[in-house]
């Protein structure tokens, strides 16, 4: 009824899912790039044909997906579409939500609208919550999920990801927090979805650290086993053997003694241990970029706690002789021209696998890692970098975010340097080459940055790793768990009856 005329590619397991979806709260989990939005225009036709004058809402984590399914979705139906988001005033979000038949718009714009009034739900007869996967704790679509089944007259929810889990219990939270009681499951090894999945190659490249980086590094240990016989000293962690102690354990110990200290127990060892751990956290931090990102971004993060630091753990860590010899270092080895061996291997892959004429994406965590790699490719013949980074402070805004995406696919930049706000969800095209500068201990955000790849062509993807570092562990724990993501996906594919039609996944509660 509301749908364009030639719009829309005939795909048989589109239109079974819908099927299978138009009139029970489902849980979609298929591939990137595999048309899960076709299947929501798909249940917006249905369901506003269905129940007349009746509207949709469609939610997605963050303004540039917003932009991006508003403009799909503009392309595909003739429907009257709207957009409320923090930016427009709360009078005019309210009219967009009443005079709109399909709603686009942020989680957190809907659940501030939720809480003062501006939204009414009852005449809403779908619910479209985009990477659901986020549906857990206290992240904004919980909370929309209950008050749309409450108050809507004609409810249905579809929820749309392409990498819900790991484990069993998160799976099922997900189901119960959006009340799902069916779940939908396409695989690319599937016989109705193969023939549409596009080819990606992966290539993983080990990286060995000069000696000089090797030099900090080994520093950096001695420092940090100080810090943990400091620790042990005020009597915390006192029987642990200090090589034993790491990261997570530091991590841990810390919300134990904040915890202590806001239940009233301000005494000096409690305080005294909140400062050593945080002392020893910025270490862990110092050791994962020199190790992992590049010298440049060490040095920087030494520097502002020797110059700008303000907190009592940057000042005790100012006045160390080892975080000036460590910044001292950095710099003599920077002046050197010795750098992390990942940005020579950046350039080495774009001239060997990429042309001008086509497009790649570089993941990396940090934005200070963006700053390096920018300037370190920004003069290589054919390549037209560009930097991709959050909101936040100095970030880059919604609207410069939707302009970048716009200009990379154009071809005004055939470069993308990108944190990790282009993971998710974005549809970005063309990208023919994807770089993933460090490994993420994520199955899904492995999954997400492969996904923004080879979306409409063969991709290729390269994962740097350097050895003996933080990449190999985190390398291996994406592995397993995006194995087994597939296995638990797998296994409630192959036991639909053990669903129970009352909003819950019987299997796992």
């Amino acid at each position: 009824m509301f749908i364009r005329k030639g719009k829309i590619e005939e795909r048989e397991y589109q239109k079974n899912i819908f099927e299978s979806a138009k009139d029970s709260n489902t849980l979609v989990v298929l591939p990137t790039g595999l048309g899960k939005t076709v299947i929501s225009v798909l249940a917006v036709d249905y369901r506003l044909s269905k129940y007349k004058n009746s509207k949709a809402l469609f939610l997605a984590p963050t303004k540039p997906l917003v932009s991006q399914h508003y403009k799909t979705f503009s392309s595909m139906m003739d429907l009257s579409l709207g957009m409320a988001s923090g930016e427009t005033k709360k009078g005019d979000r309210q009219n967009v939500y009443e005079t709109s038949q399909l709603t686009f718009a942020t989680p957190q714009t809907v659940e501030n609208d939720m809480e003062n009034g501006s939204i009414d739900f009852s005449d809403f007869s779908l619910l479209v919550v985009d990477e659901a996967h986020h549906t857990v704790g206290n992240y904004a679509y919980v909370k929309i999920a209950k008050e749309y089944m409450s108050k809507s007259a004609h409810p249905l929810i579809l929820g749309l990801t392409a990498s819900p889990a790991s484990d069993q219990e998160k799976i099922s939270l997900i189901c119960r927090n959006l009340n799902i009681s069916n779940v939908e499951i396409r695989g690319e090894d599937d016989p109705d979805v193969a023939p549409y999945v596009k080819t990606k190659t992966v290539e993983e490249i080990r990286l060995k650290l000069p000696q000089e980086l090797q030099e900090i590094i080994s520093y950096l240990k001695i420092f940090i086993q100080e810090q943990v016989v400091a620790l042990q000293h005020v009597g915390l962690l006192k029987d642990a053997a200090p090589n034993r102690i790491n990261r997570r354990t530091i991590l841990m110990l810390q919300k134990s003694l904040q915890a202590r200290m806001f239940s009233g127990h301000r005494n000096f060892y409690t305080i005294r241990g909140i400062i050593i751990t945080s002392k020893l956290l910025k270490l862990y931090h110092a050791m994962n970029m020199i190790s992992t990102q590049s010298v440049g971004s060490f040095n920087r993060f030494v520097e502002k706690i020797i110059n700008e630091g303000t907190s009592k753990t940057d000042k005790e860590l100012a006045k160390t002789e080892q975080i000036k010899w460590l910044y001292e270092k950095s710099k003599k080895v920077l002046d050197s021209g010795i750098e992390h061996p990942k940005l020579k291997e950046i350039s080495k892959i774009l001239s060997e696998s990429f042309s001008e004429d086509k497009k790649a994406i570089v993941f990396t965590q940090y934005r200070d890692t963006v700053d390096v790699i920018y300037d370190s490719i920004k003069n290589d013949k054919g390549v037209r970098p560009v930097k991709f980074i959050g909101q936040g402070k100095s970030g880059l805004s919604q609207k410069e975010q939707i302009n970048i995406i716009k200009d990379f696919e154009a071809g005004v930049y055939n470069v993308l340097v990108s944190t990790s706000v282009s993971e998710e969800g974005m549809s970005i095209k063309g990208a023919d080459l994807a770089i993933f500068y460090e490994t993420v201990p994520s199955g899904i955000r492995s999954i997400q940055r492969r996904g923004r790849v080879g979306r409409f062509n063969a991709g290729k993807i390269f994962i740097l790793i350097t050895e003996d570092t933080n990449d190999e562990g985190y390398y291996w724990v994406s592995k397993r768990r995006e194995s087994k993501m597939k296995k638990l996906i797998k296994k409630i594919k192959a036991n639909p009856d053990t669903l129970k039609n009352d909003g819950t996944l019987n299997p796992f509660v």
